[in-house]
């Protein structure tokens, strides 16, 4: 195959030259406190609050189980369409301007006042349209902060540095299982109402709604704006390498700027093979990836069953463990393997999770699986956690001219948040559907069998790159010539 013709602004020329050509122990660890905010926000508001909270309020109001669900997703599915939307303009603005604190700093602001607001409004429509507000905040402010690397550490030192940064994150997420353990204590708020099939559906009838009780689940999305800012404060010191435009521009001309070099990167990722190969990839891989996620409180309650009732906060801090771990061999393996292996092994590592749920506590004939395999299934969805949003990082680095990283890291918040908008509803969706077909957790667990063959789609993609990682560690960026010459 001859080379593949790619538009090349006039701009990219000397690309490196952008870049921080050291690495400041000192200033990386002032950076990394933002890491550790976003993830706790992942981990306490998405995945540990806002899901079983809105679950019980719209059980609360009278609804079915499986009517809250999809109603649920499909306020998931506006928030991250929005992302998709402006998510690539916003990053093509940050590219122009050549700062993304600023950005990361606005974003995480508004983050952190539409969650304190969900505690200060406890109705089913304002959680979901407040969720909406903050969710998109998140996803803006970490596509600025990935954007950041290249301008925090020097090319040898960046897996390294996102390997230390990715275990420091993981430990967000220890702080968030453990605020949510102390707020459930007796002596505090106590604990919430179980989310599983208790609240589905007892002999066809809804269980009567008055016995639902929120806990501290109320207080958990105040508590987790003021946990955020605490850690957040050391970013505020941190420093960055900054490429500010030779004129200056009005804010109108910015973004007129900004649309012109979003069209140009849109060109050049169809033009190049590589860019949209991965993108399709990480379609695939992160749709099933943040649905299991973002549902894993009623997943591992309805999957343990009885047997594990009360101890799902401690299956996630298991799983949570060895995400540090993993994500710290990622870090040290990600110079040597490059950012393709370790995809195709974080993949293949959520694929083996989510069919150790499918099988926890299923019944086939007169056997009956033990429902504690699914501890076996938090350690490989910490093997994926802990890997996947490093190497996403990294493969954005080695796709992405370093002057237009914010610009494909908005094309990777497409990818990620279109999936991220098919699979809530496709996951409530398979849920509503099977209800009246299969007794509980059967639903669940059909839903969950259907992300198989996402990760399998998306592990597919991936086998089809052609790996620029060795060219990019010798100082190469994009576009590489001559990559796909060989074929």
């Amino acid at each position: 195959m001859s080379n593949v013709e790619v538009v090349i602004d006039k701009n990219d020329i000397k690309e490196t030259d952008l870049e921080s050509k050291k690495t400041s122990t000192k200033n990386a660890w002032l950076w990394y406190s933002y890491d550790m905010a976003d993830t706790f926000f992942s981990q306490s508001v998405i995945s540990l609050a806002f899901t079983p909270f809105v679950l019980l309020m719209g059980v609360k109001m009278g609804w079915r189980f499986p009517t809250v669900f999809i109603v649920m997703s499909a306020f998931m599915a506006g928030s991250n369409l929005l992302i998709a939307i402006f998510g690539p303009i916003l990053g093509a603005i940050s590219d122009k301007v050549g700062k993304r604190k600023p950005a990361v700093l606005i974003s995480a602001g508004i983050m952190v006042t539409t969650t304190a607001l969900i505690t200060v409004w406890s109705n089913f429509w304002w959680a979901c349209i407040l969720f909406v507000i903050a969710n998109f905040c998140y996803q803006a402010g970490r596509m600025f902060y990935d954007a950041q690397i290249p301008f925090i550490a020097e090319t040898e030192k960046r897996g390294f540095t996102q390997a230390i940064g990715g275990a420091l994150a993981a430990f967000g997420s220890v702080i968030a299982i453990a605020i949510s353990i102390i707020i459930g204590l007796p002596s505090l708020f106590g604990a919430h109402t179980h989310v599983d099939t208790g609240i589905w559906q007892v002999g066809g009838v809804a269980i009567d709604p008055n016995t639902i009780n929120y806990g501290g689940l109320k207080y958990l999305f105040l508590i987790s704006a003021i946990v955020i800012i605490l850690i957040s404060i050391p970013y505020f010191f941190h420093k960055e390498v900054e490429n500010p435009p030779e004129e200056k521009m009005s804010p109108k001309e910015h973004v007129k700027s900004s649309l012109i070099a979003f069209k140009t990167s849109l060109k050049a990722i169809i033009s190049d093979r590589n860019s949209w190969l991965f993108f399709l990839a990480w379609f695939f891989i992160t749709d099933a990836a943040n649905t299991t996620i973002l549902y894993m409180v009623p997943v591992v309650s309805a999957m343990g069953g009885p047997a594990l009732e009360g101890m799902t906060n401690y299956i996630i801090l298991g799983g949570i463990i060895f995400s540090i771990i993993f994500g710290i061999l990622v870090g040290r393996l990600m110079n040597r393997l490059g950012p393709k292996k370790l995809l195709l092994a974080v993949a293949i590592s959520w694929f083996i999770a989510i069919v150790i749920f499918v099988l926890s506590g299923l019944q086939i004939g007169s056997v009956t699986i033990p429902s504690w395999l699914i501890w076996f299934g938090a350690v490989f969805i910490g093997v994926g956690f802990g890997g996947i949003w490093i190497v996403g990082r990294q493969f954005i680095m080695v796709l992405a001219p370093p002057s237009k990283l914010a610009q494909y890291g908005g094309f990777q918040k497409i990818a990620g948040r279109v999936s991220a908008i098919v699979s809530p509803l496709l996951f409530g969706l398979v849920i509503f559907l099977t209800d009246d077909l299969v007794a509980p957790p059967g639903p669940m667990r059909i839903a969950l069998a259907s992300l198989l063959v996402l990760f399998s789609i998306g592990i597919i993609f991936t086998l089809f790159i052609r790996d620029p990682h060795k060219r990019y560690m010798k100082g190469e960026r994009a576009p590489y010539k001559g990559i796909y010459d060989k074929e």
